[in-house]
């Protein structure tokens, strides 16, 4: 049986911003305590008392724990499971954290690095503090290969999160290089292929996208999990489209459509539609693309999800030269947006085509364009990098300003080339 005592008391001092000096005073010696905290040496009951005294810790020093940590183990990993492939991932990460006063979990270092990890994995999303990724960090060296792989994961998303796209692509690159042969479930490597499926993606490696998607395809098809076999139908008909391809897109949503038309899972129809729109529209069928756009519209309830079926309109009326409706579209906009946070892409957006229909003033557009192409550079947006990076150029060279035009050109070129 494996005690977890060190890896406890290093985490406990930690979270209570205690120096090992402190910790040791009166107990032990601080090479001593360093020594507990690495897991170097097995303390005396009695230092082992003291310290947890300190550290307000409430664990049975002895305790046979041989027929349970497999089984705690099991429960942990199975909730993990539950929410990653069923995405019910708030009600499952509380069930999870019950774990952290487990007497089972503090005292076996196997099961509270499980717990760590998969209190992590929940924490790496938008918006959650990441504290459990931090303390991991913490004890990183005593991680195995397969714990390694899912840390290495996770340090992915978060610098990707952080926008360092250059450093989190290296770091994808590596952990696709050794994620063969793991000891990992399938059930986990197919949400850990589609994750990295989605990270590849943003950084518009479309083929290594659709590749590790498809791996975790296989896995939710055989096992009928209905709504991630919808996220990844998606997310391979997005890389599709981003490079052209878009009878093969159009197969794969049409294959979204059918599992949710078997389903409750009618919240992805707004998404699906906007983007089947965009695909009829790239194949010259603007009239079906337009009905595509309005019925995402009329699906989505969340207020920035609904502009992009605005934004989308407003394209597919800019291909009919229609200023009737792209204006009226365009006011529709700026009023579901009004002054709402976090939505200043469509001020981009939007004052575009407000420039070039409403007041059809060049040197406006213009400079709007330019501020877009810098806005979206900021973010890796591709897809808005090309439109308006190009619509831009042609701009300047009707103007004459053909060196400044051919910048623009460059850049849409390379991002093109990125995508074949």
């Amino acid at each position: 049986m494996e005690y977890n005592y060190g890896n406890l008391i290093k985490i406990e001092r930690m979270r209570r911003n205690m120096k090992q000096s402190v910790l040791a005073r009166g107990v032990c010696s601080i090479s001593y305590l360093s020594k507990i905290e690495n897991n170097q040496t097995s303390p005396s009951e009695e230092v082992l008392e003291m310290i947890f005294e300190r550290l307000s810790i409430d664990v049975p020093l002895y305790y046979d724990l041989s027929e349970q940590i497999e089984k705690v183990r099991l429960e942990i990993q199975g909730l993990l499971k539950e929410a990653i492939l069923t995405r019910k991932d708030i009600d499952k990460q509380k069930e999870v954290e019950k774990y952290l006063s487990n007497q089972v979990v503090n005292q076996s270092k196997e099961v509270y690095i499980c717990l760590l990890l998969v209190l992590a994995r929940f924490d790496v999303m938008p918006g959650r503090e990441g504290r459990y990724f931090t303390e991991i960090g913490w004890i990183e060296d005593q991680l195995d290969r397969d714990n390694m792989l899912r840390y290495d994961l996770l340090k992915c998303l978060k610098l990707f999160q952080a926008n360092e796209k250059e450093a989190g692509l290296e770091a994808l690159e590596r952990l696709n290089e050794q994620m063969i042969n793991t000891g990992i479930p399938d059930w986990e490597v197919a949400d850990m292929r589609y994750i990295m499926g989605g990270l590849y993606y943003r950084c518009a490696d479309y083929l290594q996208a659709i590749e590790n998607v498809k791996i975790g395809l296989d896995y939710f098809q055989d096992h009928f999990y209905l709504e991630r076999i919808v996220e990844c139908h998606l997310l391979i008909g997005l890389s599709h489209k981003r490079r052209k391809r878009f009878s093969e897109a159009l197969s794969y949503y049409q294959r979204a459509v059918k599992v949710i038309s078997a389903t409750d899972l009618k919240n992805y129809n707004g998404m699906l539609y906007n983007n089947m729109g965009e695909v009829y529209s790239s194949l010259g069928d603007q009239e079906k693309a337009l009905e595509y756009f309005m019925r995402s519209f009329e699906y989505k309830i969340e207020v920035k999800s609904k502009l992009f079926s605005v934004l989308s309109l407003i394209e597919g009326y800019t291909n009919y030269n229609d200023k009737r409706e792209i204006l009226n579209w365009l006011h529709k906009g700026y009023e579901l947006k009004g002054d709402k946070e976090g939505l200043e892409e469509f001020d981009h957006h939007f004052e575009i085509y407000k420039n070039c229909y409403q007041e059809q003033d060049k040197v406006k557009l213009i400079n709007t364009l330019k501020k877009a192409v810098q806005y979206f550079e900021l973010y890796d947006d591709y897809v808005y990098i090309e439109k308006y990076a190009l619509w831009l150029a042609r701009e300047l060279r009707e103007n004459g300003k053909y060196k400044l035009a051919t910048e623009y050109y460059e850049k849409v070129i390379s991002i093109r080339s990125q995508a074949d």
